[in-house]
């Protein structure tokens, strides 16, 4: 492995560590590595999280990704073996599709979005003003639907989790 593969996938464990551990409660937010994050954890080890990688800390450690992006994690047992091209954000009733990039891991499924052209930031904030007023988030990719907390939603979304400093 290089090093800077072993870099990223350092830092990926650690955001996601500290993420999980940080929004066992409910939504919340963080800056860690250059990198702010407002997300939740569901009791089944479902993640959903919002992270922005400062510029200027991604050129300065080519292990920080600059710019916007959301991790959707999910287990193995919810997905059955699917690597899915999307997941759907539902707030109060209301789906999204949005295209993710999923990556297995041992016991999970990253999906990862990242602005492009065919969904971009322009798209994603709705997303986040549903789930900011939201009683009710499920998150769904494959045949798996997951119910995910939303306490603290509000406060943790207040600022946009898109706009990177």
């Amino acid at each position: 492995m290089s090093k800077q593969l072993i870099a990223v996938v350092a830092l990926g464990l650690a955001l996601q560590s500290s993420a999980a551990l940080a929004q066992s409660e409910g939504w919340g937010t963080g800056y860690q590595m250059g990198t702010s994050y407002a997300g939740v954890s569901g009791a089944d080890g479902t993640r959903l999280t919002f992270y922005c990688g400062d510029p200027a800390a991604a050129r300065a450690n080519p292990a920080i990704a600059a710019g916007p992006y959301l991790m959707a994690v999910l287990p193995k047992t919810q997905l059955k073996d699917a690597l899915p091209s999307a997941i759907e954000i539902v707030a109060d009733g209301k789906a999204v599709r949005v295209p993710v990039k999923a990556q297995s891991g041992v016991d999970e499924v990253e999906l990862t979005w990242t602005p492009d052209e065919g969904f971009g930031v322009m798209q994603m904030r709705p997303v986040v003003a549903s789930l900011r007023a939201a009683t009710r988030i499920e998150l769904r990719a494959a045949d798996a639907s997951v119910l995910l907390p939303t306490d603290g939603v509000a406060k943790a979304l207040t600022g946009d989790p898109l706009s990177c400093p």
